[in-house]
């Protein structure tokens, strides 16, 4: 994008073109499972500055 206008009209194109027929979002991970995950990442992201 050569604009900050053209990224917008851009944008705004993909969002009109994606509502016009929306899909429903489906988790596929529990809550369990993703809370899990976000404590592995913390964990790891503490260790390495140290």
């Amino acid at each position: 994008h050569r604009s900050t206008a053209q990224l917008e009209a851009n944008i705004r194109a993909f969002i009109d073109a994606h509502n016009a027929d929306p899909k429903p979002f489906r988790w596929t991970k529990s809550a369990d499972d993703i809370l899990a995950a976000i404590q592995r990442f913390c964990l790891r992201s503490q260790t390495i500055g140290v």
